[in-house]
């Protein structure tokens, strides 16, 4: 009996005694080691539709933003000794392209040419793509290539580059419902197009008595 109790006296001193020789687990186990994350390099075209589908027997707007290391030129304003920027689309089976726009020109002053030069703005090149009545339902990927010579920001002009390009556009029933999609470039809406037009007739005749107003009464013009 006494044996019993003294075990029961002895039994947590020896626990805490082995308890404090045991090591932590924590100090043994070693802490995730932290990697540097990689950098993605950033992509030279991006392509947007419209609509997230074309219907069959329409046509919608697609676009496509190319962002290579510098400045390019454009086809509306070619520059000699620089290639232009020009996307060339292979054909696609129930799909035609059209109304193929490059963005607009701009001057910039450049260290290898005497006078300013022309090159493309940050406007994307925009296109038409057409579905026929029997288009293929589903996704489809137009294929093709964006060639350019860039002009780096030191002024020095770039070598040549050609650039694979994948755009995938989806082909739904003529009454499909259809959303639409971030879209780069401000859509002003047919209506509100229409809407300014329509008072075409009052506006201006508004405008000019505000201005007649203005050459009596400058004080009461607004700044």
């Amino acid at each position: 009996m006494w044996r019993s109790i003294f075990a029961l006296l002895l039994l947590p001193s020896l626990t805490a005694a082995q308890t404090g020789n045991v090591p932590s687990a924590q100090t043994d186990v070693p802490g995730p080691k932290a990697f540097p994350r990689a950098s993605r390099p950033r992509p030279i075209y991006e392509a947007y539709a419209f609509y997230d589908g074309i219907r069959r027997g329409s046509a919608e707007n697609l676009a496509i933003s190319v962002s290579p290391e510098g400045f390019l030129t454009t086809p509306r304003s070619p520059v000699s000794g620089i290639i232009p920027l020009n996307l060339d689309l292979d054909p696609a089976e129930g799909l035609t392209i059209s109304k193929l726009r490059y963005p607009k020109a701009y001057n910039l002053n450049a260290k290898f040419h005497a006078n300013p030069i022309p090159v493309a703005s940050m406007d994307p090149i925009q296109f038409k793509v057409r579905a026929s009545q029997n288009a293929a339902l589903g996704l489809h990927v137009l294929t093709g290539k964006l060639t350019f010579q860039p002009v780096h920001f030191d002024s020095t002009v770039g070598p040549a580059q050609q650039v694979d390009v994948m755009i995938p556009v989806t082909i739904v029933e003529h009454d499909a419902k259809v959303q639409k999609q971030p879209w780069p470039i401000a859509h002003m809406p047919v209506a509100l197009i229409i809407l300014i037009i329509v008072l075409l007739p009052v506006e201006i005749p508004l405008g000019l008595l505000l201005m007649a107003g203005c050459v009596v009464s400058p004080r009461s013009c607004p700044d």
